[in-house]
């Protein structure tokens, strides 16, 4: 399967020319999308606009899963409400546009409050939860552009018909049904359907995976050393020394 993802116009050009290298990627389209920051255009066409023009139509976007990209700094303030459009909003226009939304963080999860003093990291850790639990919309914290590109390409990929033809070192994106947590879990490098299930079982909520230590992580079947700390650094972008 290849892939012939939009991304939105009004991201910054560095972003389109990361998903553009991207080995995954095959074409990109910039244009404004309805919601989101990354989806896939399928093989449709859009209505002709009647004009006669030569022009050919454009491709349609797919409607399975859109994927709105974040700094830290960006979600702090639109998450809290503080800054920016609210972030509730945003996702419920996601949740309008496609079948499957997610909320990528671009930065280190432990660099939040350096430039807002006073500000509580559990209540960041706190809206994660709430829209992975009440709006079905995981937030997976990502260290960096280049691995935040790899994670909304794979999990496009692993909502289309087909996988990927090159090994894949992360686990498999469930159904849309699954709890939003156990699909959370899957998103993770290196956790497999059977880990999440572990993992999901349990910690059931996103607060309670949170506020896990090493020790109780490696206390799940499948799930060592190297695995917990994978799982930490995703969810709080805390890596264990």
């Amino acid at each position: 399967m290849t892939l012939t993802v939009a991304v939105d116009d009004r991201e910054p050009a560095g972003v389109r020319r990361a998903v553009e290298a991207h080995a995954d990627v095959t074409a990109v389209e910039v244009r404004r999308l309805p919601a989101a920051d990354f989806a896939v255009l399928d093989g449709a066409a859009d209505a002709a606009d009647g004009t006669g023009g030569a022009e050919r139509p454009a491709r349609r976007v797919d409607a399975r899963v859109g994927i709105e990209r974040k700094t830290v700094d960006d979600y702090v303030g639109s998450a809290l409400g503080t800054s920016g459009t609210d972030l509730r909003e945003q996702v419920a226009k996601m949740a309008d546009a496609y079948d499957h939304a997610y909320i990528l963080l671009e930065g280190d999860l432990a660099d939040v409050g350096a430039d807002r003093p006073g500000l509580d990291s559990a209540a960041v850790h706190g809206t994660m939860a709430s829209f992975a639990a009440r709006h079905d919309t995981p937030v997976i914290p990502c260290s960096d552009r280049e691995r935040l590109v790899d994670v909304a390409t794979r999990l496009l990929r692993k909502h289309g018909e087909a996988a990927s033809a090159r090994p894949l070192p992360g686990g498999t994106v469930t159904g849309y049904s699954t709890p939003a947590t156990k699909r959370l879990f899957g998103c993770i490098e290196g956790v497999g359907p059977a880990t999440a299930d572990a993992l999901y079982e349990e910690f059931p909520s996103v607060e309670a995976v949170l506020a896990a230590t090493p020790d109780d992580l490696r206390e799940v079947e499948g799930v060592g050393e190297k695995r917990a700390a994978a799982i930490r650094e995703t969810l709080r972008g805390e890596r264990d020394d």
